[in-house]
């Protein structure tokens, strides 16, 4: 009875220790469970996970190692909920960059432009490579957000503006290049394109405003003064012409370019001595050439001096004796002197003077044999046709080949 007791007793305890050593378990079990999701806890080893795949990821990037870089760097974009490193799309998409993997690159890029809007490297990254597969209008889309969020970067607008021009969006070209020379008025590429895209439609007013800005601001910038002077030249605006190449010449003497220019202006204004004086300096730095000698005829010509129109004609023919223009040039003199004297008598035409318009014709004919000058020449014999010598003029002057008279000794 007592052994039997003494058994249920050691039962009874082993199963009472057991059930302490097991509550103790529990209890212990119980108290790690809430060690584990400690809130602290769970940060530091959080933020130790974060920081150590950073300094992995960022280290072997730095040292060129991007196949390594990427996978602790995508870790950091998946578990980086605080935006600890806001950088990591930029390191991570430029290492699959480097790595010649492009689709890649921009997905990369693209998901960092969601989580990161306001990271300007990432748009600029994705409108690169859009432009680079002729998603003209993505990357512009993408330069223009570039652009917002850094709107004093010449660089970008720079790229803006060649988008829209291989877009043909030239008025927003037009506006771009302006905006980049808000930001640095010197560039003289960003002039220059902004004149040629005003130039492309049309718009002389806004390209001449331009150029003068510059001219304002530059005096040694003989360059904006040809292309002004060109521009004045287009418009008819022949005296602001003449002052824009004069000052030409003095930053850039004996420019025959611009000189031509300036004569052609006094013979639009119908001042052909200033025409002439002009003229003759070019002759000075180039006296063989024959196109000024046959535009000062015509410009003595149109001074009634016919005599000295005839001397250059034949100067430039001296030069070269198939030249068109100086054969045009002569017939001009006999012409103008034909008309003159007719002028004189209110209009009736006698013989002397169809011999005189006959022999501008004869000339007139030469020029034809010159391709270049065929056309102007026809043009020329289609006006006299009504006051030529006809068959029965020659019939009744037998004998009389050369006009006669005070009007037409200078000719003989």
């Amino acid at each position: 009875m007592v052994v039997t007791l003494f058994a249920a007793l050691v039962v009874f305890d082993a199963s009472s220790d057991a059930l302490a050593q097991k509550k103790k378990k529990k209890k212990k079990k119980g108290k790690n469970e809430q060690e584990e999701v400690d809130p602290e806890v769970a940060k530091k080893k959080y933020m130790f996970e974060l920081a150590k795949n950073w300094s992995f990821g960022y280290e072997n990037y730095k040292n060129k190692q991007y196949g390594r870089a990427k996978k602790f760097l995508w870790v950091v974009a998946e578990i980086d909920t605080i935006n600890k490193f806001p950088k990591v799309y930029r390191y991570l998409g430029d290492s699959y960059f480097k790595l010649n993997n492009v689709d890649s690159a921009q997905v990369v890029f693209e998901l960092g432009a969601v989580r990161q809007p306001d990271d300007p490297h990432l748009h600029r990254m994705i409108g690169f490579i859009k432009a680079q597969r002729s998603d003209l209008d993505g990357a512009i889309e993408q330069y223009q957000k570039v652009v917002e969020l850094e709107p004093d970067s010449k660089d970008d607008w720079q790229q803006l503006a060649t988008l829209y021009v291989k877009a043909d969006r030239i008025d927003e070209a037009i506006a771009t290049y302006g905006r980049i020379l808000e930001l640095d008025p010197e560039d003289r590429d960003a002039q220059a394109n902004r004149a040629s895209l005003l130039g492309s439609i049309g718009d002389i007013a806004g390209m001449i405003e331009g150029k003068e800005a510059t001219r304002a601001k530059e005096p040694q910038n003989s360059q904006v003064r040809f292309e002004l002077g060109e521009l004045y030249f287009r418009e008819g605006d022949n005296g602001k012409a003449i002052e824009l190449f004069q000052e030409f010449l003095g930053l850039s003497p004996n420019d025959v370019g611009a000189i031509n220019y300036i004569a052609t202006a006094y013979v639009q204004q119908e001042q052909y001595r200033q025409a002439i004086g002009q003229y003759k300096q070019i002759l000075a730095i180039q006296p063989e050439n024959k196109e000024v000698m046959a535009k000062i005829s015509q410009c003595y010509k149109n001074l009634g001096q016919f005599s000295s129109a005839r001397v250059y004609a034949r100067k430039a023919l001296g030069v070269d004796k198939d030249f068109g223009l100086g054969w045009i040039a002569l017939g001009e003199a006999y012409e103008g002197s034909a008309e003159k004297c007719v002028d004189k008598k209110d209009g009736k035409v006698d013989f002397n003077d169809k011999l005189m318009y006959g022999r501008a014709a004869d000339q007139y004919r030469r020029a034809r044999k010159d391709p270049q000058y065929r056309q102007d020449a026809d043009r020329h014999l289609s006006f006299l046709q009504g006051v030529l010598p006809t068959k029965e003029d020659t019939f009744m002057h037998k004998g009389e080949t050369k006009p006669t008279g005070e009007c037409y000794n200078w000719s003989n």
